[in-house]
């Protein structure tokens, strides 16, 4: 299925969690995100856990904390 991460399409399997999506997107934000240095919005501005799940078109925004 197809899924957009910070605006790039990204091709995944059906039924894949954010988690699954941003590791193949790259793997040193998945490590921030873990880290609690990075959060993840869903198209309408709210937080989105790491392990929600994607649905095709689902679009999600990664954006780094801010201090």
């Amino acid at each position: 299925m197809k899924i957009f991460i910070n605006g790039n399409e990204i091709e995944i399997f059906v039924g894949a969690t954010a988690e699954a999506a941003i590791r193949k997107f790259d793997k040193n934000v998945l490590e921030e995100i873990k880290q609690g240095k990075v959060e993840i919005y869903d198209r309408y501005g709210n937080r989105f856990s790491i392990s929600g799940p994607l649905h095709e078109n689902s679009q999600i925004t990664i954006k780094k904390i801010i201090k």
